[in-house]
């Protein structure tokens, strides 16, 4: 396996281990400062509409999401695991690769019952300007039409 592409997998199993360890205040920081941050479904994705469920443009807004999740959202508890597969990298920029991914994302509720909760693919842009490599564009396009419950959590 080429470096790049293990380097890769590092940023997402960081990004998913910073959900399903509830360690969300980790997560804003897999990003860059000026960022794009969008869970679509693949209905709008495929007719190229707008609408998101989550859009995001900095960094800034991605730590106000988890302070929103914190401190003020109401909703039902429940543990997430985020499952990562298929990490690919498309094209390789100067300073930033493409790449994208296939995930399936389950919420268990304090009923005890595991549910998928959103199954679908990423379109990812990583920085890797520097050490650390970053997302600076993440689209998350989910496939199902019926999402259990609301999307509360990043995917």
């Amino acid at each position: 396996m080429t470096e790049p592409l293990q380097r890769a997998q590092e940023l997402y199993a960081r990004h998913a281990q910073a959900i399903c360890d509830d360690e969300l205040e980790k997560w804003p920081e897999l990003f860059t400062e000026n960022c794009q941050y969008k869970i679509i479904s693949r209905v709008n994705y495929d007719r190229n509409l707008p609408l998101s469920v989550i859009f995001a443009e900095s960094q800034g807004a991605l730590k106000d999401r988890v302070i929103a999740i914190r401190n003020t959202m109401v909703y039902a508890p429940r543990y997430m695991s985020h499952l990562v597969t298929g990490v690919r990298i498309i094209e390789t920029l100067a300073d930033s690769l493409k790449s994208r991914s296939q995930f399936a994302i389950y919420h268990t509720l304090s009923d005890g019952n595991a549910q998928l909760h959103l199954i679908g693919r990423t379109f990812d842009q990583i920085d890797t300007s520097a050490a650390d490599w970053k997302f600076s564009q993440r689209t998350v396009v989910f496939d199902n039409e019926l999402v259990p419950g609301s999307v509360v959590y990043p995917a």
